[in-house]
């Protein structure tokens, strides 16, 4: 029984430190993949957007899949194995794939700044360029748009994240503005009077910002008169295709005339 007992000391102490490594490497490891499932939960929460419930699985699963492959190198340097021949293989792979998916790389990081800042939200209306439309999805490579036409605009991410994004849902109220031409015969004053009470009539308006009547300038056959209103950013829309036709119809009732183009000709004897 002495006899046992010493060689299992001699077999412990002579290979302690090597489970001594291996209980170490084990730690890291488990360490590693929990901090990547922290991480990843918390980035998902700190995207704003509604996405596919695939998108945020892949995102989870790629951040949890990068630290346990940083555990897992690190594990194998604790236990002693030399990583040089490692890492430069890696190093040489890893180039020769970003090379090849630069491209396709540079959009993934885009779809993830653009997830993780929030800068627009699936159901957001935008414009980019002369794009108008609602953000259908947010994907990794892509973002969707539908058109005002109803056609699906598939916009790469790295167009998305580098263009001057115009987001009309985040506002509270959006001006909407036109100009019209009232006959030189005309009085002035009566027509802006006219405009204003039938702005003030249409509750939809707001009060504040008080809408706005310019005289903006003298046309080749009209006074043109500019007009500026503020409108809740959701009724935006439907409020600016009624009120050019309120005002058209309040100035006629009013006797003031919105002119056709006319020219004067005078012919020389």
């Amino acid at each position: 029984m002495a006899v046992l007992i010493d060689t299992i000391y001699d077999l412990v102490s002579k290979h302690l430190e090597l489970f001594t490594k291996l209980a170490g490497a084990v730690v890291v490891l488990i360490t590693s993949y929990y901090i990547g499932v922290f991480i990843s939960r918390l980035i998902i929460e700190r995207i704003k957007v509604r996405v596919a419930p695939e998108v945020l699985i892949n995102i989870r699963r790629g951040i949890r899949v990068l630290f346990t492959a940083l555990g897992f190198l690190a594990a194998l340097s604790i236990i002693g194995i030399d990583l040089t021949g490692i890492l430069v293989a890696a190093g040489f792979v890893g180039i020769v794939v970003g090379l090849a998916l630069q491209q396709t790389l540079s959009q993934v990081f885009s779809g993830l700044l653009l997830l993780i800042e929030g800068r627009v939200k699936v159901g957001d209306a935008i414009r980019i360029g002369d794009d108008w439309g609602l953000v259908e999805s947010i994907g990794i490579a892509s973002t969707q748009i539908r058109l005002w036409s109803g056609e699906i605009l598939t916009v790469p991410n790295t167009t998305v994240a580098s263009s001057n994004i115009y987001n009309y849902s985040r506002s509270v109220a959006r001006r909407a503005e036109f100009t019209l031409g009232i006959s030189y015969s005309s009085d002035v004053n009566k027509a802006v009077e006219v405009i204003r009470k039938t702005l003030w009539s249409n509750s939809a308006i707001l009060a504040e910002p008080e809408p706005i009547i310019v005289v903006d300038g003298l046309g080749d056959s009209a006074v043109n008169i500019k007009v500026m209103y503020w409108v809740p950013s959701q009724l935006f829309l439907s409020v600016r295709r009624t009120v050019v036709a309120e005002v058209k119809k309040a100035l006629e009732e009013a006797g003031i005339e919105i002119p056709f183009p006319q020219r004067v000709v005078w012919l020389k004897k």
